[in-house]
């Protein structure tokens, strides 16, 4: 349970924590708009620790983190802030990630993840990626149409920029998901057979690359499905 007296505001976002880099302890963490963190690890249970500088946030919108490092992302700032911890605390003031020499605009970012590089999800379907906090390519080639609404971003595989994996976007509007690879090119879609609702509501996805599985949390219930086997050119 939570300590009594610690007050939880509007929760943000969830991502997990590996004892990487100056972090000593693996966790899950949940950001809360009053600009605390809350972690949760099997040997100390729940803490819940302010995060340096929180009182300058505008409206962040999503939380992630690679090598022990937390990153929190504010359009409205237009500021991905990268902290470092001490003790596995956040409470030094943040860096910018995002090279301060490069214009980089935010407004209508909805969600990032992170493997090494920065991918930020924009409500109106693109996708900006950023290494060292520099741009990179993602072109989005041979994408079968628009996006409508896509609201969540997810990568697979090892988190390290260099390894294999895929990029997924949740495209709410037209219930689909999409998978990319992580230089932008559009690779497939998958939706639900029909009549099944599974797609309508998607609030957030996993995929289990290791296994082959796609996990849906949809509405109340969480799904998991197999992913199909990809083609193989003869």
């Amino acid at each position: 349970a939570i300590e009594e007296g610690v007050r939880i505001g509007e929760m943000l976002d969830i991502t997990w924590l590996e004892a990487e880099g100056q972090r000593t302890r693996d966790g899950f963490a949940v950001l809360d708009r009053s600009g605390s963190l809350i972690t949760y690890d099997l040997e100390r249970g729940i803490d819940v620790t302010p995060v340096a500088n929180s009182d300058t946030w505008l409206k962040p919108i999503a939380l992630g983190c690679y090598s022990g490092n937390v990153y929190v992302l504010d359009p409205i700032m237009g500021a991905i802030l990268k902290y470092i911890p001490t003790d596995n605390n956040y409470v030094n003031p943040p860096s910018s990630f995002i090279n301060p020499q490069v214009h980089v605009d935010l407004t209508g970012a909805v969600d990032m993840a992170i493997d090494g590089s920065v991918y930020v999800l924009f409500a109106d379907g693109r996708i900006s990626k950023y290494f060292k906090g520099d741009p990179q390519r993602f072109d989005m080639g041979g994408l079968p149409g628009p996006m409508r609404n896509p609201t969540t971003l997810f990568i697979s595989g090892e988190k390290k920029p260099e390894a294999e994996g895929f990029v997924y976007v949740v495209d709410s509007g037209n219930q689909r998901i999409l998978e990319f690879d992580k230089t932008g090119n559009y690779l497939r879609q998958f939706k639900a057979r029909a009549g099944l609702t599974q797609f309508e509501s998607i609030q957030g996805i996993y995929v289990d690359a290791q296994r082959g599985r796609l996990f849906l949390l949809s509405g109340n219930r969480l799904w998991y499905t197999n992913l199909p086997a990809r083609r193989t050119s003869s």
